[in-house]
Order: structure tokens, then sequence, then C-alpha cells
């Protein structure tokens, strides 16, 4: 929109009819003028009888077909209780005697056919959805947006007058809203006149004086109809083409803010921008400061994809946010106290008796569901990211998120850089799906391969660590057996003869693996404990919202899961997903590793160790080189390390390097070693591959599991 002009969708009223638009057969287009306005009769041929069709298609294909009648505001069609074919309106069908209403941009089939409503008072043939209102016929939205930005391209100065509407005013056949916006529109013909639920709106050029006139005069129609308006006033459009939605967000909520939740008429006409400037965005260091306060939470919203946003305009981040302050205190009301706390990032202190996640997902999904935003060649769809966090962390999480937004390849790519290939190499994947089944699919994938390399991590360093039965320590059982040892061994039993395990059987071993580091300072058992007793907020671990995902990815597995719903359901698998990845935090601080060689000094106190580093989305990884100063000897196997601790673990046999195809990769066994071949998969794509386990080379606890069987 900074670049490519904005066309106006609206003519206004003309001396021209309306018409069906039909496109024949053969390609070409042929309309049937919908003249004179009262009551019309379509059909195959021109006389019945006594009955005379005003108009005539032969593809009808019946002789008495519909009616088609104007009630004042717009077209009604109607199937004759005479007709034999179809007769659809949109994607509604109707039964002999029911009628639908026709709007601007309907889809008409009456059998074979196919013709487009086309209202006299647009400039273009079809519109986007949203744009006009199927209950008036006049804009709805989307397009009031469409003509607000077309106006903010104008030299000249335009108001948006404003009138809110009583909610109970009105019957259902003749909604208050629909009363009031047709007489504004009888009294401006031309004027662009839209409403937006309980809102009446239309476009007027003046300064703030011709503005209030107007309101005054528009105020007085509405109220001629009998219409009980509770607020009135006008807001003077600021900025550029592609601060439309903006601008007309931050209007209707102003008006909602003027009209008040008492819902008292006044009959005064407000200056809604100035109103709203002494209203919202709160100093940040008051939001901070309440919500420290033990009655209070803090929610922040981040905006995404920046990098984008920032290629349409300098200024379209900055009034996104304005936008974005409007739809919060819109769904919290007055209670809420909302700031900027970094670039895109917007700040809510809100009473803790509101629900944190019903809150936040209403906002997300107000904000998705507006109009994308373009930059004259392509559609940059709203996306949204939302946490709750303590008050105390708020600014710190504020400036990592907006970090996280501003990443050119999306929030998912952010948080997944610091990861071990494992989990990024699937995050990659998800992103680059083609589909929304497949990327629901791939989403659930990074579930599945977080916990198996948990799993595997924990697993090889509980039985690497060597067994201490007379340490005294806290679970030790009769005969020095510690009971997470004796979980261990009946889980062994179990699966011993599995060629490969579930997610469910993955997170048990993770678990009881992590048992086996309580009481202790052992780093891995600190990292256990980071990552599985994480509070991600209020009532919610990283192993309860494993059980959300883990429970949503067993129905999308057992049930009919179309592309629809996949495309409903990808947003908030995402939100979940980002969650799930800011839980493993902690797994950044280790770097996954395949030691190729090393070269010890003259005394053999240091040594130079060559590796790949696997931290990212991509299999082939990073050659590196460093220098270790320890007496440790590495083999050529893959290490979980920590460098500047001296922390090495090795995850032989669990995760391998291996050559398949003539290719290097990850690969990750299946179930648990045992002796002979064992079936392991690529760590990511899942390509299956068989590998020798020598039990020789496993750690002494996990001999004597074989040696049991």
């Amino acid at each position: 929109m900074s670049d490519a002009p904005v066309f106006s969708i609206w003519r206004g009223e003309v001396d021209s009819p309306d018409r069906l638009r039909i496109e024949a057969r053969d390609g070409s287009v042929r309309d049937l003028r919908l003249q004179p306005v009262g009551n019309l009769s379509l059909g195959r041929v021109k006389q019945v009888g006594t009955e005379v069709n005003d108009l005539v298609y032969p593809d009808v294909a019946s002789r008495l077909a519909a009616r088609l009648r104007h009630d004042g505001v717009r077209w009604w069609l109607g199937r004759r209780q005479e007709c034999s074919v179809p007769v659809q309106v949109g994607t509604r069908s109707l039964r002999r005697g029911e009628e639908a209403p026709l709007v601007h941009g309907s889809f008409v089939t009456v059998g074979a056919m196919r013709a487009t409503m086309v209202d006299r008072r647009y400039v273009s043939r079809s519109v986007p959805a949203g744009t006009v209102d199927q209950a008036s016929g006049l804009l709805a939205r989307g397009g009031l947006e469409q003509e607000v930005a077309t106006a903010l391209q104008h030299a000249d100065v335009y108001g948006l007058v404003l009138l809110h509407l009583h909610p109970g005013e009105g019957n259902p056949e003749s909604p208050a809203a629909v009363r009031a916006s047709v007489a504004v529109h009888r009294t401006w013909p031309s004027a662009v006149v839209a409403s937006e639920g309980q809102t009446v709106g239309v476009i007027m050029r003046g300064e703030a004086a011709e503005c209030v006139q107007q309101a005054k005069r528009a105020l007085e129609v509405v109220q001629g109809q009998g219409v009980k308006v509770l607020a009135c006033g006008y807001w003077i459009l600021e900025g550029e083409s592609a601060n439309a939605g903006s601008e007309v967000e931050l209007a209707l909520d102003a008006i909602e803010a003027t009209a008040g939740p008492a819902g008292h008429a006044s009959g005064e006409v407000t200056d809604l921008r100035g109103m709203r400037q002494g209203l919202r965005m709160s100093i940040a260091s008051d939001v901070l400061e309440r919500a420290l306060h033990p009655k209070h939470q803090m929610l922040l919203f981040g905006i995404e994809e920046q990098e984008a946003l920032g290629r349409v305009g300098p200024k379209v981040v900055a009034a996104l946010e304005h936008e974005l302050a409007a739809i919060i205190a819109t769904q919290v009301g007055p209670s809420a106290m909302v700031t900027s706390l970094a670039p895109g990032v917007m700040g809510a202190c809100v009473p803790r008796k509101l629900n944190a996640g019903k809150l936040g997902v209403g906002v997300q999904c107000d904000w998705h569901a507006r109009p994308p935003i373009t930059d004259g060649k392509v559609e940059l769809p709203r996306t949204l990211s939302w946490e709750a966090v303590m008050g105390t962390h708020a600014q710190a999480r504020a400036t990592e998120l907006s970090r996280e937004c501003r990443d050119a390849h999306g929030v998912l790519s952010a948080l997944s850089g610091g990861l071990p290939y494992p989990i990024a190499g699937r995050v990659h994947a998800a992103i680059g799906a083609a589909s929304s089944v497949e990327r629901v699919k791939m989403l659930f994938d990074v579930l599945e391969g977080t916990w198996r390399f948990i799993a595997a991590v924990l697993a090889a360093a509980y039985f690497a660590k060597a067994a201490q039965p007379s340490s005294g320590e806290v679970g030790s059982g009769e005969g020095g057996e510690d009971d997470e040892l004796r979980q261990i061994r009946a889980f062994h039993e179990r699966v011993k003869t599995r060629s490969g395990l579930p997610l469910g059987s993955w997170r048990e071993l993770a678990r009881l693996a992590a048992k086996g580091f309580q009481g202790r300072t052992d780093p891995i058992g600190v990292l256990a404990r980071q990552l599985l007793g994480v509070k991600l907020s209020e009532n919610q671990t990283f192993d309860t919202l494993s059980n959300l995902l883990h429970s949503e990815r067993n129905n999308f597995a057992h049930s009919h899961y179309n592309e629809a719903r996949a495309g409903g359901d990808v947003r908030e698998f995402e939100q979940m997903t980002r969650t799930f990845l800011r839980a493993l935090r902690p797994l950044c601080a280790w770097t996954l590793v395949t030691v190729q060689r090393t070269e010890p000094d003259l005394y053999g106190e240091s040594q130079t160790v060559e590796f790949i580093d696997h931290t990212g989305p991509y299999a082939t990884g990073a050659r590196r080189r460093i220098g270790f100063n320890s007496p440790i000897r590495l083999a050529n196997v893959v290490y979980l390390a920590r460098w500047r601790d001296g922390l090495v673990l090795p995850l032989e046999p669990f995760i391998r390097r291996l050559s398949n195809n003539d290719r290097f990769d990850l690969y990750w066994m299946d179930h648990l070693p045992r002796a002979g071949p064992c079936n392991m998969s690529a760590a990511v794509s899942g390509e299956p591959v068989q590998s020798t386990c020598d039990p020789r080379r496993l750690p002494p606890r996990f001999r004597s599991l074989l040696a049991e069987g």
C-alpha cells in the first residue's frame, strides 16, 4: 500500500439498475438488468400460460424458476413452488418457497445458470470476503478499511463519523444497524457508509468543524428512525494508506469507550482521536509496577513477521501496535493497562480473576480475523504471539519476544535456532510444510522428537553414572538397589522385545531416568529439573503442556483430519509449540557434537578437538575446532557437550552419526539398545537403517540389564 495505488470500490448511487452477470457456457458474459425495481420473475421462456417472466434465460431450465423482489434495502431471490431445478445462493441451497437475500458479489445458481449479483453502487464486480454487509448491502468492516485507505491517499482531509447504537434496539426483521445505515445512505447517497456490529460509520470530507456539523445531522437522521444512539463522534483520518486498518480499529475502540458499559444515550459529538489520546497507552513503568501486585497478571502480545512488515513502510509496526492496544482494551475493558514494552510487543496488566488463556486466545482470534496487510504485491497475514509472564520478568521477556518476532524466518525459526538438530530440524520442516495438514503433522513431530532426544540424553546419563550402593542415597531399597533402577528394570522387561517405542514410552523413560538425579548436583540432573520442572504459566508445566499436545496428536492420528480442519487448528498448535520450544532454553547451553579427531598436547593435560556441531536445522552441521582442557580422551562418537565447563556426555549407542546412501545424518535408536542389529531411524526424516550394538561398549548398568534379559 505504500507504493501501489489503492482504488475505491464504492461508487455511490447512480442512475443504473442492478444486474445479474451471467457467465455462459461458451465463456461469454451477459447481464440481466433487474428493472423495474420491485417484483420480477425468472424463467426459461417468456410466457407460461397467463404468467409472464420479466427475466428470461434458457439455461435456467425451468419455465417458472424463481422470483426476485426488492424490499427497499436489498434484493431477495426466492425459489418458486413450480421450480424443478436446484436454486442456490452462495453456499445455501433453497427449498421450494424459500428465499435468500442478494448483495453485491453473491453467487447465484438456478439450474445451469451461473450468475453473480452486481450492485450498481460498487465499482468492481467482485469484492473480497468481509467487504459487503450481508444485512444491508452496504459496506462492512473490510470495505470501510479499503475506503479509508483510499481517502488517506488524497491530499484533502477526511473524517470518519461514527454512531454507536443501543444493542437492544430493533427486531430481527429490521435491525437497528440496518435501519440506521440505510437512513444515512439515503441522506448522503454518494458517501461511504458502513456498519460494524452496533456501530454505523460514514466517511466525510472536511476539517473537524465540518465533521461536527455532519455528525450532528447524521445523529438527527438516525434518531428520526426511532433508533437510540449511545455515542456519536468523529475521527480525523491521519497517516498513510497502510495504516487504514489501524485507523478503523482505533476509531471503533474509541466510540465503544465513549458509549461506555452503562449504555446511556448522549446527544454530544465527541472528538474521538483527542479523547483516545488521553485514555490509552499507560506508562511502561506504571504497568510493570502494577504487574507485581498479587491481584494482577501480565500478558505479552508480540506482532510477528516484523521483518516483512517493516518493508511495507517504516510506520506500519508502530501503527499496528496502537491497533493491537485497542483490541486488547476492547477485550479486557477499562480495567486493563496497556503499554509498549519493546518494538512490536505490547504488555497488558489485567486482573488475576480474568482467565489469561481465554483472554489471550480472544485477542489472537480477533487479530487474525482482521484483513491482511498488503504492500501492493503480496498480502501479509496478521500473526500474533502471546504468553503470560511473571511481572518481575516482563521487561526482559518482552525484549526477547521482540527479537523473536523480528526474525526474518519467523518466530518458530528464532526459537529453534540454538537447539540441537533433532529438534531444530523438525521445526524447520514444519516451517516449510506445503499444506496445513502437513504443518500440523510436523508440529506434532516436534513434540515427539523433543521427548525422544530428552529420553536419550537422560537415559545415557543415568546408565553412564557409576553405581554407589553404599552411599546412603535417599530412595535406596532392599539389597542396596535404587527405586528408580527397579522401575527402569521393570520398564526394560516390558519393552525389550519391541522394535520401536511410541511417544508415551519415551516420555516414561525420560521421567524414570530423571528420578536418578534427584537430590544431586549433577549437571544433567540440573538440566532435567530445568526442563521437566519448569513452570510455563500459572497452572501449566512442561509435562502438562506435553500431555495436551500428546492428546491432540492422538486425535490427529486416529480421526479424519482434512485441510479445512487443519487450517482452523494450525494457529493454536503453533502457539502451543512456541510455548513448548521456549521451555527448551536450557538445552541451548549444551551442544550436540560428533567428535572426529583429537590431538592431545605433549603433557596430556589438554587436547585439540575437531568436531561437527549439530546445532540448528541442517543435517550436515558445522565443522569446528576447539581446545579442550581435560585429560579425558574422547572417542569418535556423538556427545552432548558444554565445552566451557569441561562437561561431555557420550550418547553412544542411543544417537549415532551414520552414512546411508552416501550421505551422513544423525540416527537414533527406535528402541532400547540390545546386542546385535538394532533398528535406527534418521532424527528428522525418519529414514530407517540397521546398526550393530556391541554390549561390551555399553555402561556397566546397562550391561547388567542385558545380562538379566
